[in-house]
Formats: structure tokens, C-alpha cells, sequence
């Protein structure tokens, strides 16, 4: 993800093929400046819809996640389900985030902790 006001980009890699140094290179030979400010864990999904076939799906499912009050970001990976959601945990709980969904006709469940 690229913020164009802050000069930023969030980058997910495999850690396992990559490093955020060989990244910041590469970007380098593409003539941007860059420069690994921090590294964070892998996210891990909060949820996982089933019945995703199509992008309608995937992005009525992300309308209706950042329809919730609380939600500040939705990011569905449809090829296996996998629903990235942050939110703010003192005035939303997961099983909410189930419930929205379960209320348009999709059937979710929450990622094992």
C-alpha cells in the first residue's frame, strides 16, 4: 500500500524468498529512492469468508467490513479467503465483523488466534 502524503509504502513479502533491503534495492534500479524504516510481523487474517468467486464479491464483502463502525481497513485475498481487517478492539469485536457479514449472505468465520 502507497500513501502518497507520507512517502510511504507498506510492502508484504515472503520473508522466506526476500528482505526488505533486497526490496528497497530493487525499488532503487526502478530510480525511486527507498529505505526500510521498520519491519513488522506478517499480518495475520481475522476472518475468512467463504463463497468469494469473483471481484464483486471480494469487494461487496470489503464495503460491507469498512461499513462497520470501528473497521479502518478491509483487505480481502480471494484466492483463499483470507480477510485482513483492522479495527479498533476496544469498541468492536470480531464476532461482529462475522455478524455484518452473515446479515448480506456470506458465511465467515473467525481465524484461529
Amino acid at each position: 500500500m502507497v500513501s502518497r502524503q507520507t512517502e510511504e509504502a507498506r510492502v508484504v513479502y515472503d520473508d522466506a524468498r526476500q528482505t526488505p533491503e533486497k526490496l528497497a534495492a530493487a525499488i532503487g534500479r526502478l530510480g525511486f529512492q527507498a529505505s526500510v524504516l521498520s519491519v513488522a510481523a506478517a499480518a495475520r487474517p481475522t476472518l475468512y469468508v467463504d463463497g468469494l468467486a469473483d471481484l464483486r464479491s471480494v469487494r461487496r464483502v470489503e464495503q460491507i467490513l469498512k461499513g462497520v463502525k470501528g473497521v479502518r481497513e478491509a483487505t480481502v485475498d480471494p484466492k483463499d479467503g483470507e480477510v485482513y481487517v483492522e479495527y479498533d478492539s476496544r469498541t468492536l469485536n470480531p464476532r461482529d465483523l462475522v455478524a455484518a457479514l452473515a446479515a448480506a449472505g456470506f458465511k465467515a468465520r473467525l481465524a484461529s488466534p
